[in-house]
Formats: structure tokens, sequence, C-alpha cells
């Protein structure tokens, strides 16, 4: 348990389910686990107020439409002062502002930011203003978030820190029994390829699908899963047809025994075009010992060291994706290698007490330790 116990309140204007949302759960869990009194604002109608509640947190309704902005201020701002919050943590854009306002108007002593994707920043006056004077300090999910933070919004470098999310090392290790296998009536054997994602644009489901195919028609054994929902399902499905994979590619939709099916992989893949951070899921395969295969975007390349803790290939090039997955397949103990040496980075440097750690240490700068 934490010396310094601190009251935080997170808020999230997002009503989908991805890995930020996810990120923000996990984090109010580990950070209550260690001491801390946690709370959520949320839309009613979000999948993350759902969850906050069914875990046990305390969470207030947030309205982010534009007409109701001057009253939910003024409930934000009477709810900080109740509850006597040191630290508000706004993810999102409309509660950011909402958020950030109401903060310090209320007399907040701490205001973090968090960045969880990487984006351009078309208009850097508003979001100097956003990032800047609404917050006291940004958290990002990846080293070239805050890179591009510093350079494009002037920020200072020591207000803008890296905390990538923790990975729980109790449920992703390498002694988590496979799932698919007997699921899927395929066997322990056969070796399978899987992207788990939420299906976005950005995710680069096609050229996973592309590099499936190349691989098929040299590799009967092998069979891929696609496992996530997300807007783009319409778009996955149709490739999935049209690849004439049949059986050997499945989609799983959105699964909670994450760890069950990444220990039924022979390979896990990332196939991102832009805006990733350093993705949960990169880190969660690495921490049971898989091999990755990630594209050069974003934070990956922060977790994949090419050659050493799995490999990178070129964006939207799936006959790279193709080459990488069949000498892998080839070699299994590359993989093998790969994945050993990402556990033990992983279990060393990307734990939840890891990030709960950098998170107090942020804390404890502005607050104290009295």
């Amino acid at each position: 348990m934490t010396v310094h116990p601190r009251t935080i309140i997170h808020t999230e204007a997002a009503r989908g389910w991805g890995g930020q949302e996810i990120r923000v759960l996990t984090e109010m869990r580990a950070m209550r686990a260690r001491g801390h009194r946690v709370m959520l604002a949320a839309p009613v109608d979000s999948r993350i107020h759902a969850g906050a509640l069914a875990a046990g947190f305390k969470v207030e309704p947030l309205d982010t439409r534009k007409w109701r902005y001057p009253a939910s201020l003024l409930r934000l701002r009477r709810w900080f002062r109740s509850e006597g919050v040191q630290v508000v943590n706004p993810h999102s854009s409309r509660d950011g502002w909402l958020a950030g306002l109401a903060g310090r108007w209320a007399g907040v002593p701490l205001i973090l930011r968090s960045r969880h994707i990487e984006i351009d920043y078309p208009n850097r006056v508003l979001s100097r203003l956003a990032f800047g004077t609404l917050a006291d300090h940004v958290i990002t999910t990846s080293d070239r978030i805050t890179e591009r933070m510093v350079a494009e919004l002037g920020l200072a470098a020591d207000r803008v820190s890296c905390v990538p999310t923790g990975i729980d090392l109790a449920r992703f290790h390498p002694g988590v029994p496979g799932v698919l296998g007997r699921e899927l009536a395929w066997g322990e054997e056969v070796p399978v390829v899987g992207m788990i994602s939420v299906l976005r644009s950005w995710k680069g489901h096609e050229y996973f699908i592309g590099a499936a195919r190349e691989v098929a028609s040299r590799h009967p054994e092998v069979r891929f899963v696609i496992v996530g929902e997300g807007p783009s399902r319409g778009r996955v499905e149709e490739w999935v047809r049209e690849s004439g994979l049949g059986d050997r590619i499945r989609m799983l939709g959105h699964r909670e025994d994450v760890p069950g099916i990444l220990a039924s992989l022979r390979i896990l893949v990332l196939p991102s075009t832009g805006h990733e951070g350093v993705p949960q899921i990169v880190l969660q395969g690495q921490a049971m010992g898989l091999a990755v295969v990630g594209t050069a975007v974003g934070g990956i390349p922060q977790v994949i060291r090419d050659g050493e803790t799995g490999w990178l290939v070129e964006a939207r090039n799936s006959a790279a994706l193709a080459t990488a997955l069949e000498g892998l397949l080839q070699r299994p103990e590359e993989g093998r290698r790969l994945g050993m040496a990402a556990a033990r980075v992983a279990a060393a440097g990307y734990g939840l007490d890891r990030m709960c750690e950098r998170l107090e240490s942020i804390y404890d700068r502005y607050l104290g330790v009295g």
C-alpha cells in the first residue's frame, strides 16, 4: 500500500471500448489496490461507466453535450470540492475541456491530462491551451507522443511524462494454458497466428488478411484468428470473405479471456498504420513470451526492438508481413528466443506496480510527500 494515498478522479467522454478505456479502468483498479481513493466521471451510456460501476467505483454521470457545458461545469466543480479531490485526470477532448476548466475553478491541486494516441495538432493554439494552461502535467503512452507534444506544442519537457499501461503479470505470463485448440477443434499443435485489437481503420486488418492469404498458400497447416469488435467490423468481414480462406481465418469478436487466446498463438501481429502509443496487446503478448510482429509506427518500436524482442515490418505492406510470419513459422526457435527476451523486458519494466510508481512520483512532485 502506498505511503501517500490520494483522492483521484478520472474523466472519460468516450462511449466505446478500446485500449484507452481499458487503460483508464486498469489504472483505476491498480491505484485503488495501492490505497488511493479513485472515482470516475463518464457518460451514463458509456462502456466505461458500466465497467467502473461493476468494479465497485463511485461514478458520476458526465454530460458532454455542448449546450449542457455550463451545467456540467457547475456539477463537476461541486463534485470536485465535495470529494476533496487532489488529482483530476481527463482522458479525451471534451472531458478534457470540462474537467480542466472545472478543476481550475474548484482549485484542484493537480490536473493531469492523458494523451493515449498519436495524432496531429491542426490548431496548436487550442491544443496548447488544453494541454498547457488547463493541465499541470501531461501523461502519454509513448516516448514518440511525448516528443511531439514538446516539439509541436512547445510544452516544457519536464511537464510531459511517458507512462505506458502496466501489465498484470499475474494474468499475462508464459504459464497460461491456451483455449483455442479445443474451442475451434484445430488441435493444440496447429500453429495459429493472431491479431487482437479493436476493429478500427488504422489497425491494419487488411494487411494482416493479405499476409494471411500469402502465408496460407504455402503453409496449409497454419490458421489465423482476428479478435475484437469495433466500427470497422463490416469491412473486416468483407476482407475475410474476399480472402477465400474459409475456416482457416476466424473472427472471434470481443473476448475477455485474452490471456488464454494469447497462449494459443504461435505469433501475435499488430500491423497498425498509425496513431499507436505503446499498445497494451503488444506488452501482454510479450509478457507471455510470444513472438510479436508489429509495424514501425508510433510507439510500437519503443517495445519491439527489431530482432531482439520481436520483429518490425514496414506499415501497409502485406508482402513484408508475410515474409516475417513465414520466417518465424519456419524457425520456431527464433520465435522462442524473441519471446523469452521480450518476457524479461516486460516483467522488469512494464508491470502494474511500475506504472503506479511512475504515476505516484508525479503526484508526489506536485503535491508533496508530507
